[in-house]
């Protein structure tokens, strides 16, 4: 079996739907399976998923929240695949992503983890995507901003300035929300480190992995949406885990002072009580009328979701961009068509929604910082 698809679930059954149907059609030429672990999840997921997907996709019900990297260490160990590719429920792939980063990888036998473009709910490149080792400075000038003021070494590593978004290359950093790597490497290098709960997890199993000599790479040919924030509320104690995570991190392989930690605490809360007092939605938008654009049968259960209003499109480029909300019928449309259409909306006003009539679920996110909406369907 070459690929194994491991997916993390925790309270978001409407968002991992819809990953598990763009999985599906991923996996269509690949040799391969499907894991799903649920971190004891209280949405009702296990009744949720109890008729669906029960041939494609293997459940793992846990009967208590593990946290990130223990719940996928436990998980992996059902994989059969020879490489392995954690995943986010959160996300949706575009139906050639698993096969070109198999391609990929069968190209670089060396290479240690590989990840992917990845673009949020508006379209716009998600810069975490790639990353440098965040050592203590580093994550400072991340922190209080001072590496967008200037946007030049030393200040500015953190987000891998070497390579730009659509360029292939190494990178130190990727997110556990998109990695691809052989199993027998997740092995060697002990799986994640089972001591951080959430967060920091993903920056230190890559640490890791180019301290065993590998090459960690950017692939950004590979593509997901990923809609971020999902099963994480932004309060205090996702503030406590977020900076414990970062502090075992740097205590771990860099042996920071006392006082180094004291001013990181001091700016990690600044810098998440602004995270946190974010504007939860764009402002401007007409959420009442949207712009419609598949299967004209589907607009009435799209009206649904509270647009009494719909114009239908039977082309996207006929969209007048500008504080309009745009639903995709996913039935109409290839994904990995979508995604390049999202990119290139980007920064003209779109609230995008994607429609999956199979599923009866309504998707989509304003917002790197908000949860996302989502609606299921009569």
């Amino acid at each position: 079996m070459d690929v194994s698809v491991v997916i993390l679930n925790y309270n978001v059954k409407y968002y991992l739907d819809a990953c598990l149907s763009t999985v599906l059609k991923a996996m269509e030429n690949i040799d391969g399976e499907i894991i799903v672990a649920d971190n004891a999840s209280t949405d009702g997921s296990r009744e949720y998923f109890k008729n669906k997907y029960q041939k494609e996709v293997k459940f793992l019900w846990f009967n208590e929240n593990h946290g990130f990297a223990k719940a996928y260490n436990k998980a992996v160990k059902y994989a059969k695949g020879k490489y392995i590719f954690i995943l986010n429920p959160d996300t949706l792939l575009a139906e050639d992503t698993i096969e070109k980063l198999l391609s990929f990888a069968r190209q670089h036998p060396d290479a240690g983890i590989i990840g992917g473009k990845m673009i949020d709910g508006t379209g716009n490149f998600l810069p975490e995507s790639k990353r440098g080792v965040p050592k203590p400075w580093t994550a400072l000038w991340r922190l209080t901003g001072l590496y967008k003021l200037l946007p030049f070494s030393p200040f500015n590593k953190y987000y891998a300035p070497h390579l730009k978004s659509d360029e292939t290359g190494p990178v130190e950093i990727l997110t556990g929300a998109f990695m691809f790597l052989k199993k027998d490497l997740y092995e060697k290098a002990g799986g994640f480190d089972e001591r951080y709960f959430m967060f920091g997890e993903d920056i230190d199993f890559s640490y890791t992995i180019l301290l065993q000599g590998k090459t960690n790479y950017y692939y950004p040919e590979a593509k997901i949406l990923h809609f971020k924030g999902e099963s994480t509320i932004k309060d205090k104690t996702y503030i406590r885990h977020f900076f414990n995570a970062s502090m075992q991190f740097q205590k771990k392989f860099f042996h920071i002072f006392a006082f180094n930690e004291a001013l990181s605490r001091l700016f990690f809360k600044i810098w998440l009580s602004f995270r946190i007092k974010k504007s939860k939605k764009m402002k401007g938008y007409n959420y009442k009328t949207a712009f419609y654009f598949g299967e004209a049968e589907h607009v009435r259960f799209v009206q649904e979701a509270g647009y009494p209003k719909i114009i239908h499109l039977e082309d996207i480029d006929l969209l007048i961009p500008g504080n309009r909300t745009l639903i995709i019928d996913m039935s109409s449309i290839k994904f990995s068509e979508i995604l390049p259409i999202m990119e290139k909306l980007s920064q003209k006003n779109i609230s995008f929604r994607f429609y999956f009539p199979s599923n009866k679920l309504l998707l989509g996110s304003d917002s790197k910082d908000q949860l996302s909406i989502a609606y299921l369907l009569n």
